[in-house]
């Protein structure tokens, strides 16, 4: 009757053991989770600044360069979205569900080329980030296609200096099909 007894004290302490190794990897994913999302979220907006930095040279080159030279960049949007607004004259990408605040809520704040906003949202602790470039003076951008100026994923855009018109110099941006 005593080894019956050993024996089961075993078990209960193995399950009691269990039980609390899965209360600790628990807390652990509680308290780390959050703060595995927020640095995914920061490196987006990292990325997703490099490739604007990389589109400005790209539509910069091609302006020095003069009319035909043209460029074909991939640009790679994995969270948010990418807008080529012609009306007034930007090149934009939006991150409406940030969960890191990247910036000063509601200031613009000049990195080179590129101004970059955070702006507060209706849920608690999730911003939306707009980073963005403003060529208004320099250069006209169109949207060659015609079609939508929103991308999202993985695109290859052709930038071409399509010449002078009105004293300002026409670039367009096109998205090249696969």
């Amino acid at each position: 009757m005593i080894f019956g007894k050993k024996g089961a004290s075993v078990w209960i302490s193995a399950v009691l053991y269990f039980g609390l190794g899965i209360i600790i990897i628990s807390v652990l994913l509680a308290a780390g989770l959050p703060v595995v999302n927020k640095l995914k979220d920061k490196n987006i907006i990292i990325q997703s600044k490099e490739v604007m930095h990389k589109l400005d040279d790209n539509v910069r080159e091609v302006v020095r360069e003069g009319p035909g030279s043209q460029r074909i960049v991939t640009v790679n949007i994995r969270k948010g979205s990418f807008v080529l607004d012609d009306q007034r004259e930007t090149i934009a990408w939006n991150f409406n569900d940030s969960r890191v605040k990247i910036s000063e809520e509601g200031i613009d704040v000049s990195e080179g080329k590129l101004i970059v906003r955070t702006d507060s949202t209706n849920t608690n602790n999730r911003y939306s980030i707009n980073v963005y470039t403003n060529y208004s003076g320099f250069a006209n951008i169109t949207n060659k296609q015609g079609k939508s100026n929103t991308l999202v994923g993985l695109n290859d855009l052709i930038i071409r200096n399509e010449g002078v018109f009105n004293n300002a110099v026409v670039v367009s941006i096109a998205e090249v099909n696969r």
